[in-house]
């Protein structure tokens, strides 16, 4: 049985949803290989998400091509039918997988970014939570009917479980899971010395993912469009959305470290901001112990980060990263010499642990 017109729609647009993920996560390792930063645990998470998103797709291809999905039931015949529930069955693994590794590469992320105390505990309990649901929905799923074979095969006596019900209460968990993240680093953020047009850009960035919020929601609704009589016809909805917002939120986990590839939306911060940096004692979730000022200077480094990785060809590697601090022109009357300055931290960050290198030449 060849794509239906429905079948067309779903892989078209998911297939470009996919490309464009897989787009971003090549980006985001370019960046690191570009800055010879060492891969770091969230990336690592985020291409296993990414083989997770690409099996999804390859799923809903043999979806829509050997199990019918987007037909009517009665057009079916009887391998076709077992075929969708054997499909079905698989998919749903593939994205109970996904789903919580994907947030727990962006909250890792966050972890090496913004590191106070009361943020790294709120990280730490989310990681955990999201890691202890992801197992007990995997195992749920995985004893939805007993025997398992049950749940594509009509024919087979056993007890199953309202799958329809199991489905809604994980998409209300994901959607709660979403809003909470997204929200999570903007109090540090605005609590960054910089003008509110630059607090904005970088909230932006974050807030990109918003979209995957109403996607989550979405799914939700279109849950109910579900008809048992005729599932495999008005499961297209669902299965578009259950693509879609994995595929987008991928995407989104990404633009935080893609932001330094593309020129710089405003030009060289001024000099007094620049040193303002240096001085921020603005409390960071209600704390302003020295670890707070840490973190708020580790996220004034991303920031700084992306703003200069954005570079040309002329210029060498050691530039790709420029953190300078305070004025050089102390240094105006010492003739020419070449500084590197290298910083070590014991927390694993892209900024402090990694070597940054920063060649000054003074004339």
């Amino acid at each position: 049985m060849g794509l239906t017109g429905r079948g067309t729609h779903m892989v078209t647009v998911v297939s470009l949803l996919v490309a464009l993920a897989t787009l971003a996560v090549g980006l985001r390792l370019y960046a690191r290989l570009k800055l010879r930063l060492k891969v770091q645990l969230d990336d690592y998470l985020c291409m296993g998400a990414w083989v997770c998103l690409i099996a999804m797709f390859i799923e809903l291809i043999l979806w829509c091509t050997i199990g019918g999905n987007g037909s009517h039931m009665q057009d079916l015949t009887l391998t076709e039918k077992l075929n969708f529930g054997k499909i079905f069955l698989a998919n749903q693994f593939t994205y109970f997988v996904l789903c919580p590794t994907l947030r727990i590469s962006i909250l890792f992320f966050y972890r090496r970014i913004f590191s106070t105390p009361l943020f790294m505990h709120i990280s730490a309990g989310l990681i955990a939570l999201i890691t202890l649901w992801g197992i007990g929905i995997f195992l749920t799923c995985a004893l939805q009917c007993r025997p398992l074979k049950a749940s594509w095969d009509p024919r087979v006596e056993a007890t199953c479980i309202d799958t329809n019900t199991f489905f809604i209460v994980n998409q209300v968990f994901n959607v709660v899971m979403d809003f909470v993240m997204l929200a999570l680093p903007l109090p540090i953020i605005w609590s960054l010395n910089r003008n509110w047009r630059e607090k904005l850009a970088l909230s932006g960035i974050f807030l990109l993912g918003g979209f995957v919020c109403f996607a989550s929601i979405f799914r939700i609704v279109v849950l109910f469009y579900i008809d048992p009589a005729d599932t495999t016809y008005t499961i297209f909805q669902a299965t578009l959305w259950t693509h879609i917002e994995p595929a987008v939120g991928m995407t989104c986990a990404c633009l935080p470290s893609l932001r330094g590839l593309i020129p710089r939306f405003y030009g060289r911060r001024s000099r007094s901001d620049r040193s303002s940096n240096n001085n921020n004692n603005n409390k960071l979730y209600g704390d302003s112990s020295s670890r707070d000022r840490r973190s708020n200077k580790r996220a004034s480094e991303f920031y700084n980060m992306s703003q200069h990785l954005y570079t040309t060809r002329q210029e060498s590697d050691e530039n790709l990263v420029s953190c300078k601090r305070g004025d050089s022109s102390n240094d105006a009357e010492e003739g020419i010499r070449v500084h590197t300055d290298i910083r070590v931290s014991r927390q694993e960050t892209d900024f402090r642990r990694d070597v940054i290198t920063s060649p000054t030449k003074d004339v």
